[in-house]
C-alpha cells in the first residue's frame, strides 16, 4: 500500500513551514501569491488529501459544510450548489451534498445529515415546512429558499414578488397586453383577506407580482392566460402548447415564466410552431441560470444574484459554527432584470 502523503511531505517538497501549508489548505494567512501557488501545485502533484478524522479530533471541526438540496431536475439547483461550493471554498470550507426528491421532501434527508461529518448544514427548502422540528437539529443550520422560517432559523431568500412585478411591468410598459404566466395558478393570487389562511409558496409570491404589475396600471388579469406547470423544461413546453391550442384563450403577446427552465421549454415549443421570439411573442424567465445566456435567442430573465444568496448563506452558517448566539437573521437578495434577445 502506498504511503499516505502528509502535510509534512508537502512542506518539505516546497521548502515552506507546516504552518504555511496549513494556511494554504485553510485559505487563511497572508503570503506571496507565488508561494501559495507553489504549495497548491505541490498538493496536487503529491496527491495530498486532508485527513478529515484527524482534523476533527485536533480542532473539534471538519471544515466541511453540508448542503441538502432537491435533485437536479432543473438547472437552478446545480447553479445554486456551485455557488455555495465557491462561497464555502473562499472561507476555507469544503461542501458535501445530499439530495432529496420532491416527493419525499427534506425530511428524507435529515437522517443522513446526522451521519455525515459536517460542522453545519444549509437546507434548501423545496416545499412548505409542515414539520417545524426540521428546524431544530443538533448542528448549526441555515435555511435557503422561499418558505418563511418564522424566526426559528437563519434564512436566505429572494424578492419574489418585487422581481416578477418589475419584469411584468416592463412587458406592459413596452405595449404588451396579453401576458401569459407559466408556472402559476389563479389560486396562488388570492386576495389579501384570504392570504393569511394560505401558505406562501414561491409560485404564490411570483404570481402575486404578476397581478400587482397589472393592477398598478389599472389592468385586469385574464386568468385564461395563467397556466400551472411542473417547473422543468418539459413543463414549460407543455403549458404553452396547451395555451396555444386552447380555443377559449386569447393568443398571448408575451410570456412570463416563473423560472428559466420553464422559459427554455416555452421558447423551444414556440420555435417548433414557427412563432418568432421576440417578434411575435416575448419571453422572460427567472433565475439567470447559465443556460439562459446561451439558449437561442438569449433569455431575458430576472437575476436574483445567486452568488450573493450563496455567500450570505455560507457566512451565516460559519458564524453559527464559530459560536454566534445572535438572534436568527433573514437576508433577502436584490435583483436585476437582465435583458437579452427574447424581449424587444
Amino acid at each position: 500500500m502506498a504511503k499516505r502523503v502528509t502535510i509534512t511531505d508537502v512542506a518539505r517538497e516546497t521548502g515552506v513551514s507546516i504552518k504555511t501549508v496549513s494556511n494554504v489548505l485553510n485559505n487563511t494567512g497572508s503570503m506571496r501569491p507565488e508561494t501559495r501557488q507553489r504549495v497548491q501545485d505541490a498538493i496536487e502533484r503529491l496527491g495530498y488529501r486532508v485527513n478529515v478524522s484527524a482534523r476533527a479530533m485536533k480542532t473539534g471541526g471538519t471544515k466541511l459544510i453540508g448542503l441538502a438540496i432537491t435533485d437536479f431536475c432543473q438547472p437552478f439547483m446545480p447553479y445554486l450548489a456551485d455557488s455555495i461550493v465557491a462561497a464555502a471554498r473562499s472561507r476555507g470550507y469544503a461542501v458535501i451534498t445530499d439530495t432529496y426528491n420532491s416527493a419525499g421532501g427534506l425530511a428524507q434527508a435529515i437522517p443522513e445529515t446526522k451521519k455525515l461529518a459536517a460542522d453545519g448544514w444549509i437546507f434548501f427548502m423545496g416545499s412548505l415546512i409542515t414539520d417545524r422540528t426540521i428546524l431544530h437539529q443538533p448542528y448549526p443550520l441555515v435555511i435557503v429558499g422561499d418558505y418563511d422560517t418564522q424566526g426559528l432559523a437563519d434564512w436566505v431568500t429572494m424578492p419574489n414578488v418585487e422581481a416578477v412585478r418589475t419584469a411584468v411591468g416592463a412587458l406592459l410598459d413596452s405595449g404588451c397586453r396579453r401576458i401569459a404566466l407559466i408556472g402559476g395558478t389563479a389560486e396562488n393570487a388570492c386576495p389579501d383577506a384570504d392570504r393569511e389562511s394560505r401558505p406562501e409558496t414561491t409560485s404564490t409570491m411570483r404570481t402575486r407580482g404578476y397581478v400587482l404589475a397589472h393592477e398598478e396600471r389599472g389592468l385586469q388579469v385574464d386568468w385564461r392566460l395563467v397556466r400551472n406547470a411542473d417547473w422543468v423544461q418539459s413543463g414549460g413546453r407543455d403549458a404553452v402548447a396547451g395555451l396555444l391550442d386552447d380555443p377559449d384563450a386569447p393568443r398571448p403577446d408575451a410570456v412570463m415564466c416563473l423560472n428559466d427552465a420553464l422559459a427554455i421549454g416555452v421558447i423551444h415549443e414556440l420555435q417548433r410552431r414557427g412563432v418568432r421570439v421576440p417578434q411575435d411573442m416575448q419571453v422572460i424567465g427567472f433565475d439567470n441560470v447559465p443556460d439562459a445566456e446561451y439558449c437561442m435567442p438569449g433569455l431575458t430573465t430576472i437575476d436574483p444574484h445567486v452568488d450573493d444568496y450563496a455567500r450570505h448563506a455560507v457566512d451565516m452558517l460559519i458564524a453559527r459554527i464559530e459560536g454566534s448566539a445572535d438572534p436568527f437573521r433573514t437576508y433577502v437578495t436584490s435583483y436585476d432584470l437582465v435583458r437579452r434577445a427574447s424581449t424587444c
